[in-house]
């Protein structure tokens, strides 16, 4: 029984783990380059220019930041919360990108380094994040 409990244990923690050293990787590759961050934001065609310089300088921080929380196990509900507000956003910006037929060489999901055009395979890839930033927070809740 213990040992199962303790396997179960270390189970529920691998979304948390796995979300956290994502958002630090992609944090990483974005705050290596953050101008060349910034004309991949602009390509989108989202926001002002002035806003995607804002985003480019502190999404990074922010990724850091709740990549970070997620592997300490730090405010778990309030930082899976974060990271789930990370990738909704950052799907509804893939989606809306894709619906309108804008080109974008690199998605940026790690700044300019290994850089990959904007596809649908991006969706998907953000959609499982977003599940696995899901099951962080189900698992957050339930241990309040």
């Amino acid at each position: 029984m213990i040992k199962t409990l303790f396997i179960n244990h270390y189970l529920r923690a691998i979304p948390r783990v796995f979300v956290g050293l994502i958002l630090i990787s992609t944090g990483i590759g974005k705050a290596l380059d953050m101008p060349g961050f910034v004309t991949i934001l602009d390509g989108y065609q989202l926001l002002p220019y002035w806003f995607s310089v804002l985003l480019a300088y502190l999404l990074p921080f922010i990724e850091l930041g709740v990549g970070i929380s997620l592997l300490i196990a730090f405010k778990r509900c309030l930082i899976a919360w974060l990271a789930v507000l990370i990738h909704v956003l950052m799907l509804s910006v893939i989606l809306w990108t894709l619906y309108r037929g804008i080109e974008v060489a690199n998605c940026g999901c790690f700044g300019v380094f290994f850089a990959r055009p904007l596809t649908p395979l991006t969706a998907i890839e953000d959609i499982v994040m977003l599940s696995m930033s899901l099951l962080a927070l189900l698992d957050a809740k339930t241990r309040e």
